[in-house]
């Protein structure tokens, strides 16, 4: 009898306690992982970078004990965003679609001050919390409704909504990182 209580005790201990552990675990991405979180995030659905599986992030200095990565499916599972923008050199307006900067943070618990985007040929830009907060930034995934290629500065670009904000209309594109890839919060 006692072994029964002693069962029962330990079950119910394991009802109580996973969720508050499970509550800091997303759900791993089903297809390839496309953007990769990590910093100072309460949230995680990955470990650390492994030498040998994760040879890109290695080359390029990458480091994390977790992370959280995120697919296609779930960039959009967070709320694609329309964003029509406009910019001196470019040959016309472009449509962007994707979810906001904001909202990718949000869902990893992020809470730094700063951000840091790297992309995939490693030009790296940051950007303060203050502003993901203060504008729509999106993390397009789409141009003109089509997803954005490697080549046609995919998978992910980050975007300012400049025609919508003067402020932004005399800022310079160094913080628009295409070829989004891995985003640090610090």
């Amino acid at each position: 009898m006692l072994s029964f209580i002693r069962v029962l005790f330990i079950g119910a201990l394991a009802v109580c306690i996973a969720p508050a552990v499970w509550a800091n675990v997303s759900p791993p991405p089903s297809g390839p992982a496309v953007v990769t979180v990590a910093g100072k995030i309460t949230k995680q659905n990955r470990g650390p970078v492994d030498a040998f599986l994760d040879a890109y992030f290695k080359f390029n200095d990458v480091d994390f004990d977790k992370a959280v990565s995120f697919d296609v499916k779930a960039l959009q599972s967070l709320g694609m965003k329309k964003l029509k923008v406009s910019y001196p050199t470019w040959p016309k307006a472009y449509d962007f679609e994707g979810p906001l900067l904001a909202d990718v943070l949000a869902a990893t618990g992020a809470n730094g001050e700063t951000v840091t985007v790297k992309a995939l040929d490693g030009y790296t830009a940051e950007i303060s919390m203050r502003d993901i907060g203060k504008y729509p930034i999106l993390l397009a995934l789409k141009r003109d409704g089509q997803f954005l290629g490697l080549g046609g500065r995919g998978p992910a670009w980050v975007v300012f909504p400049r025609d919508d904000y003067p402020e932004l209309q005399t800022q310079d594109d160094a913080k628009w990182v295409w070829s989004v890839y891995f985003i640090k919060v610090d």
